[in-house]
């Protein structure tokens, strides 16, 4: 996949808060592969930016600057004791400012700790081989195309409910082909000698890559054709909309002609009647079939 290629949005476990998603989403550099150790927290001053970084050093210095400028002062004008007490004291001041300083550094960014505390429970283009990019490219515009259809904005396919159903099925799908991503690279990996002495192994380790890659087409086969039918029905609701604005603004129309034709006025209404009546079946004909579809990509209770 070339470098201008379009990549595949990272996906979220359904339960990770949208206020962490929305972390991620903004940092994506946060985020680590599925496939490495969950890291430890470290220190934000690893990556603090060199103004944060210079900040602590100027607090340091001038800590330092003004402790002997203040304190040499104190002594020429104080006697030894109480100017010793006033330089300890200017000393600790810059002593707090730089530990306050160095405290705020020293966190790590919320992106960071999101990144790690929900290690696992997101995904990202990395995490997948071109292959598998590709056919999260294809859930994820299936996905798209359902969320902003009318007939889903005008809440006609609620009882599938599609703002729980899909972002499932674009985890679960991530998820495997993650797990898709890693073992394709191991087996590709296996010499030629370890492959003649473990062929059925190797063959078998095959033929389940085989079977899980053509599992996951069938399933983002199923996510599309869902798409497309829901494509359809905006097509059809467009279409009955259509009709009825020609259906009113014809009145005009039939009003000259039955003047003119009573007959044929009546013939006219009655036929702009029966094109709404069969577009108003079409597109409940269309609805009941995407139900049937959906609920297809609604897991069972009992899984």
């Amino acid at each position: 996949m070339t470098s201008d290629a379009p990549m595949p949005d990272p996906v979220f476990a359904p339960e990770m808060p949208p206020d962490d998603r929305d972390k991620l989403l903004k940092h994506p550099g946060a985020m680590v592969l599925a496939s490495l150790p969950t890291p430890k927290p470290r220190s934000g001053l690893r990556s603090a930016s060199r103004s944060s970084l210079a900040l602590l050093a100027g607090t340091l210095v001038l800590d330092i600057v003004l402790t002997i400028v203040i304190g040499g002062y104190l002594f020429e004008v104080l006697p030894k004791a109480p100017a010793g007490w006033a330089t300890a004291g200017v000393a600790a001041i810059g002593l707090v400012a730089f530990w306050f300083n160095l405290r705020d550094a020293s966190k790590s960014s919320p992106e960071s700790e999101a990144a790690i505390k929900y290690h696992g429970k997101y995904l990202q283009a990395a995490d997948w081989d071109a292959d598998a990019q590709q056919l999260m490219l294809r859930a994820q515009a299936a996905v798209q195309a359902v969320g902003s259809a009318e007939v889903t904005r005008r809440g006609l396919l609620d009882d599938i409910q599609n703002d729980v159903v899909l972002p499932e099925q674009l985890w679960d799908i991530g998820q495997i082909l993650q797990k898709l991503t890693v073992l394709r690279s191991r087996h590709r990996e296996i010499d030629a000698a370890a492959a003649s002495v473990l062929s059925e192994t190797v063959t078998r380790q095959a033929e389940a890559l085989r079977r899980t890659e053509a599992a996951m087409e069938r399933k983002v086969a199923t996510l599309e054709k869902y798409a497309d039918q829901v494509r359809s029905a905006d097509a059809l609701l467009r279409a009955e909309r259509a009709a009825e604005q020609v259906r009113k603004d014809d009145d005009a129309y039939v009003e000259l002609l039955a003047s003119a034709e009573p007959a044929a006025g009546t013939a006219l209404i009655q036929d702009l009647s029966e094109d709404a009546i069969d577009l108003h079946q079409q597109l409940a004909l269309r609805l009941a079939a995407i139900r049937e579809t959906g609920q297809a990509l609604t897991p069972s209770p009992e899984a």
